[in-house]
This record gives structure tokens, sequence and C-alpha cells, in this order.
């Protein structure tokens, strides 16, 4: 059951500090969001990161699932997945994502494929769909986060990733959703996202929150 908090660049060692003070276990490296994506730059961040005695993921999110354009995209993922306990990257990016897998594998890392709807939970059909493509490509663990627009959206979400095997991270967006962040624990959601200084995701939690619920339902 762990905590990450997605950074910026922006006062990276504030909130890097704040993360490790408050109990993260993760930073998530949101390089789509930095505004500085030269490979020296974010290697010195994922350095610091480790340095503070946290985890990191790496995430350059594609701008079709909610990120910025980064030109460099491919090649940030090839110099940097090897550095990083995770990498995350989209079901969807199909140009990149056999390259990522290979280099995340061989040098032993933890692939998160992701897979995103801002607007609606889609139907069971698709969301087993997503398990499996994503298993198929080699996933360590399977992200799904998608928008709640009723309570029974957030039990299929939480439901039907509790049916599916292997690690995942279970994710209802929007503020219906925002149970999830912690009950997600419960159906086998490895990770949730908290948030220092603003929410990345409708529906966070901040991370001081986090933690404590965490200790108190989770011992």
């Amino acid at each position: 059951m762990l905590i990450a908090v997605p950074l910026t660049d922006i006062e990276f060692d504030k909130r890097l500090e704040e993360c490790k003070t408050l109990g993260a276990d993760i930073v998530e490296l949101r390089v789509d969001m930095f505004e500085n994506t030269q490979v020296d730059h974010v290697r010195k961040l994922i350095q610091k990161a480790h340095s503070a005695g946290l985890m990191t993921i790496l995430t350059i999110r594609s701008e079709e699932e909610g990120g910025r354009k980064v030109e460099n995209r491919e090649g940030l993922f090839q110099e940097l997945s090897p550095l990083s306990h995770y990498t995350d990257v989209e079901l969807s990016s199909l140009s990149i994502l056999s390259k990522v897998r290979d280099i995340v594998k061989a040098h032993n890392r933890k692939l998160i494929i992701s897979y995103h709807n801002f607007s609606a939970t889609p139907p069971k059909w698709i969301l087993r769909e997503v398990f499996r493509s994503a298993r198929r490509w080699g996933a360590d663990i399977i992200k799904i986060a998608v928008k709640a627009n009723s309570y029974k959206d957030v039990a299929e979400l939480l439901c039907i990733g509790k049916e599916e095997e292997g690690e995942k991270i279970l994710i209802s967006m929007g503020k219906i959703g925002s149970i999830s962040r912690l009950a997600g624990f419960v159906f086998g959601s490895v990770i949730s996202y908290a948030f220092i200084d603003k929410q990345v995701a409708e529906g966070q939690i901040h991370l001081e929150q986090m933690v404590k619920l965490r200790k108190l339902f989770y011992g």
C-alpha cells in the first residue's frame, strides 16, 4: 500500500522535502508538466528523490490522455527509464510502448501500463479488455483511472479490479470517486496518488490526510 505524489520541477526541492516529511513513499515525476524537459535536468531530479529515500515513477503523459506535448518524449523514456523504479506509459501509446517495455524490462524496473478516461467509467467489457491488453504488453502494474459519475461507477471499477490478476492501480476520478483513493487498497490497488500543493486529478486527497487515513484503516 504505497502513496505517490505527482511533482513538477517547480519548487521541486521544497515539495520533495514535504513528501519525505509527511510520509510519501513515491514521487511521480510528471515530466510532461516540467518547465525543463532536458534529460540531464530530469535525471538530477530522479537522483534527488532517491537520495531522499523516495522511490520514483517516471511519467511523460501523452496529450491524448491528459498530458502536454514533449518533443523528446521517446528519448527521455530511453535515457531515464533505467533509473526510475517505475515507468508509466499509456496503453494507447502504441508507437513507443514496446520500446519502453523492453528498456524497463532490460533494467529490471517495473512497467506501469495505464489507461485514462476523463469523462466516464466505460462498460465492464472495455475495462476487462484493458486489463487483458495491458497484460499482453507485459505490464507489471496495470493502472486504470476513469471518471466516476455515480457511486455505481466506483463500485464497478473496484470490483472488476479485484477479480483481475496481477498488481493494479484502481482510480475513480472526480469527487464521487475520491473514496477509491483509500478503498482501492482493499481491492488490490498497490499505489494511490495524493497531492501537496494542488490536485493533479479531481478527487485526490492531500498527502497528510492520506497518510493518516492509511494508518487508521490499514495500520
